[in-house]
């Protein structure tokens, strides 16, 4: 059996766009998002994130706000996989 994961619009929206962008030969966004986009992105709450600061998930505090970068955010989604 298969699972199926919830995903939501607007990481796909951002993964085909980098996709697209990876085609054309143009650079990777690799933006910083702070807690509350990074947690739309990822589809989980806040709270999961700052949980998961301890298990490896890598932020920035240099500036005083907690901020997220986009490769590392994905990397966290997908470390589970196979």
């Amino acid at each position: 059996m298969s699972s199926i994961q919830t995903v939501s619009s607007e990481r796909v929206v951002s993964l085909l766009q980098e996709l697209k962008s990876i085609m054309l030969g143009a650079s990777i966004d690799d933006s910083w998002m702070d807690i509350q986009k990074a947690s739309k992105y990822c589809d989980v709450s806040p709270a999961t994130l700052r949980r998961n600061l301890d298990k490896g998930l890598k932020a920035s505090t240099t500036t005083g706000k907690m901020l997220f970068k986009k490769s590392e955010l994905e990397k966290w989604l997908t470390k589970g996989e196979k």
